[in-house]
């Protein structure tokens, strides 16, 4: 199929990314086809008016093949693309409808022979821009002339020459059309004609080479491909001036190793995008920042989060609590950006595509607790804990463990012995013999002391009210309570004796 050559004629080599950073990026292009599926181009309603020249000259099989030509390129439309026929030659007529499902049927339009007496090209013309000025009429509008003949308008007709006010006026009211675009092409059907007499109204109009009439279905494809490519146009301009824009997050930096995770998002509406080589600097020497390798692909309005690696060299630890080292360094994101389009708009469509990222450049916060409060309450903790065992030392060594034994005679005159070991020995009817209650410790005078005495305090009554509380060196006796108590199996201080009972 010819469209299917064509459309691989204008196949790119590779796409070329243009970029933030001015290198190339390799990608898979992507061909018109691609890009016209990817758009839904044919959604997009077209304005076809197509001005066939029926004068006699055309009659027999030059008439025969137009049509022919004209069904396959009515076949290649866009059912809701508007078709308007403009048959003419002493007048011209016009009609306009959908292209549909069925271009035969538009071709029936036509008349079934040629055979006008004049060819008013002039009058043809003024036709069609009457039909682009209809109400409604779509945005994008291409224009055809076919013609094999030079310009004879009858008598009467406003156009009798080639040149004049009417001429003129032709010229105005094209320019004063409302449409987005309009392609126009005229194609001469045979050596000498009065097609380029188009380019009167529409000064850009491209006249074909002279079409040999078995070639004119292979010449109705440059405006078909154009019609094609100017639907493609309206709908990627306003990407033209897109890129990716970047956002960063608002938290500050903290010392050693992070990760910011800087968002990425397209903001073209159409066309996919692309980034390559992602690179990071920062202004802080004492910052060492990078970012991924690995390409990012965007389809149109989507984002993509890249993890920015962060180290930063915050300087050794302080003595005081709380304290805080703070700066600030500016972060600047580049890359490569593009698209597996541009190459196809570029040389296809002849659009100029470089997209950018923006946002790219941010100043951030660095802060960073150089003495946690963590450390000094484990400081605490720790001391805490010294004073505790100097608090447990300090009453052992006041409060020792006690030795020996010690002997109880009762107030009835029997007598026991009390083992004395530990620190506290509880002095009961069923260990001592006596009644009431009590109990014995021992105790230095103070840290430095060699000497160790019993503390005795004993109630006959068992209440701590009547408690009486004595001292008793080793090997002495002691009274309290009416109870008498020994303490044996210690020797006696240097220079001191033991007390009798």
């Amino acid at each position: 199929m010819k469209r299917k050559r064509w459309a691989a004629a204008l196949v790119a080599a590779a796409t070329v990314i243009v970029s933030s950073g001015g290198g190339p990026v390799r990608a898979a292009p992507s061909t018109p086809d691609d890009i016209y599926a990817a758009l839904g181009i044919d959604r997009v309603v077209g304005d076809y008016v197509v001005m066939v020249d029926v004068s006699g000259s055309m009659n027999g099989d030059r008439y025969a093949t137009v049509k022919r030509s004209l069904t396959a390129f009515f076949a290649a439309l866009a059912p809701e693309d508007q078709v308007t026929l403009v048959p003419f030659a002493d007048r011209a007529q016009a009609r306009t409808q959908p292209a549909g499902r069925a271009p035969g049927q538009l071709v029936a339009k036509l008349p079934r022979v040629a055979d006008g007496q004049h060819t008013d090209i002039g009058a043809a013309i003024e036709k069609t821009i009457d039909v682009l000025e209809r109400p409604g009429a779509p945005a994008l509008a291409t224009v055809v002339l076919l013609t094999d003949g030079q310009h004879e308008p009858p008598a009467g007709s406003p156009y009798p020459f080639t040149q004049g006010y009417q001429w003129n006026q032709l010229a105005r009211k094209a320019k004063e059309l409302p449409q987005q675009s309009v392609t126009a092409y005229a194609i001469p059907l045979a050596g000498r004609t009065g097609a380029p007499l188009l380019k009167k109204a529409f000064p850009s109009a491209r006249v074909l080479q002279p079409a040999a009439i078995d070639r004119l279905t292979a010449a109705l494809e440059q405006p078909k491909a154009e019609a094609r490519a100017a639907k493609a146009r309206s709908l990627l301009a306003g990407d033209l001036t897109k890129g990716i824009q970047v956002a960063w997050p608002d938290d500050a930096i903290g010392a050693g190793h992070s990760e910011v995770a800087v968002t990425l998002t397209s903001t073209t509406a159409h066309v996919p995008l692309t980034v390559d080589r992602l690179a990071v600097t920062s202004t802080n020497p004492d910052l060492t920042v990078r970012a991924p390798a690995t390409p990012v692909s965007l389809a149109p309005g989507k984002s993509a989060t890249v993890p920015i690696s962060v180290d930063w060299d915050a300087g050794p630890r302080r003595a005081a609590p709380l304290s805080t080292v703070r700066g600030t360094t500016t972060l600047a994101l580049t890359g490569e950006v593009g698209s597996p389009w541009a190459a196809t708009m570029t040389r296809d469509l002849r659009m100029t595509f470089r997209p950018a990222l923006t946002g790219a450049t941010t100043a951030r916060d660095l802060s960073a607790q150089r003495c946690s409060i963590w450390y000094w309450i484990a400081g605490g903790v720790l001391l805490l804990a010294l004073l505790a065992l100097l608090r447990s030392w300090r009453a052992r060594r006041l409060v020792p463990a006690l030795t020996g034994s010690l002997r109880v005679r009762t107030p009835a005159g029997t007598e026991h012995h009390v083992a004395l070991r530990g620190r506290k020995v509880r002095l009961t009817a069923g260990t001592s013999g006596l009644p009431g209650a009590g109990e014995v410790s021992a105790m230095r005078p103070s840290l430095g002391a060699t000497r160790t005495d019993l503390v005795i305090q004993y109630s006959r009554d068992g209440s701590v009210a009547g408690r009486t509380v004595v001292t008793c060196a080793p090997g002495a006796t002691v009274r309290a309570g009416g109870a008498t108590f020994t303490w044996e199996g210690v020797p006696a201080p240097r220079g001191e004796q033991a007390v009798a009972p």
